[in-house]
């Protein structure tokens, strides 16, 4: 599988929606992981190395570019940032600007999330 032992924390309040994210995840191989907040997002990151997050940016905690721009800060590794998201403008640039690699808006095709992270070619750390 693509993302085998690529380790993925998903930040999404929905509890449905980030139940399944995190489930297609493991499906694919992925060590994912999920937190239902930005706070918990940043407790969970500081214990565990993450290659990639994927966030939602309407959190109900943190505004999801100031979440953005604190996991990367934090990481001291490249950090792979992808948002998917039922926000739109201007939302989606400063997510842009602080750093996401990219941006699906809600609904989105959960093939073109795969096909994105797949065509990364992350090596399991």
């Amino acid at each position: 599988m693509g993302l085998d032992g690529v380790s993925i924390l998903v930040v999404e309040d929905a509890p449905d929606v980030l139940e399944v994210f995190t489930t297609l995840l493991r499906l694919e191989g992925a060590d994912a992981v999920g937190a239902a907040n930005g706070v918990d997002a940043l407790a969970v990151a500081r214990e565990y190395r993450f290659d990639v997050v994927v966030v939602d940016l309407g959190l109900p905690d943190i505004p999801g570019e100031v979440l953005i721009r604190a996991m990367i800060a934090a990481a001291g590794h490249p950090l792979t940032v992808v948002v998917i998201t039922g926000e739109h403008e201007p939302a989606v640039s400063r997510a842009r600007e602080a750093g996401a690699s990219a941006i699906f808006t809600k609904p989105c095709e959960w093939g073109h999330v795969l096909r994105y992270l797949n065509g990364l070619n992350l090596v399991a750390a």
